[in-house]
């Protein structure tokens, strides 16, 4: 009898240690996902973190914090199209620019024009004025510059007028300073 509880204790201590080491494993993939997961959205890299989120909750259904990123996913979505869309600005370069006299909207639809030619027709600034009031209508703009980056340009067109820009998903919106 004593040879049986012995090796009864045994077998229980054998598996409890099996399960808590199959235990120990799952927590340690569970969050070694969970961190790929955070790593890909810090970079920008949300399909990536989408997936890792989605292993995690199949292993941890109730995994609070893999769910919550999950729902983040669409804000890193656009602050990608945004850092990617403030990089074009940058790097696409106007050869050739050249106002005398050009009022605002002539100078952005000319901006636009010189963009799509230098990008080759990849990228659009998309430029939407808003001036309900008319402030910026009569403004005029003389700007003489060569290979310049269009968001410099833009700044200049803009500072020229006492306007600002705000870079949207899909659009450039141009307003008055004072509004």
């Amino acid at each position: 009898m004593k040879r049986l509880k012995t090796l009864i204790n045994i077998t229980l201590a054998l598996t409890s240690s099996s399960l808590a080491d199959e235990f120990k494993e799952k927590a340690l993939k569970i969050q070694t996902l969970y961190q790929k997961g955070l790593t890909a959205m810090k970079a920008g890299r949300a399909e990536e973190a989408k997936t890792a989120f989605k292993a995690v909750l199949r292993l941890s259904p109730g995994h609070g914090h893999a769910r919550h990123q999950l729902t983040q996913i669409p804000a890193v979505n656009k602050r990608i199209a945004l850092q990617k869309r403030n990089a074009l600005f940058k790097n696409t370069k106007i050869a050739k620019l050249h106002f005398a006299d050009a009022t605002l909207e002539e100078a952005l639809e000319a901006l636009n024009e010189l963009t799509l030619e230098a990008s080759a027709q990849t990228f659009s600034p998309n430029f939407v004025i808003q001036d309900p009031t008319g402030k910026l209508k009569n403004r005029k703009i003389n700007l003489r510059m060569n290979q310049i980056p269009v968001s410099a340009a833009l700044n200049y067109i803009l500072d020229g007028v006492g306007a600002v820009a705000r870079i949207d998903p899909h659009a450039t919106v141009v307003r008055s300073i004072s509004r």
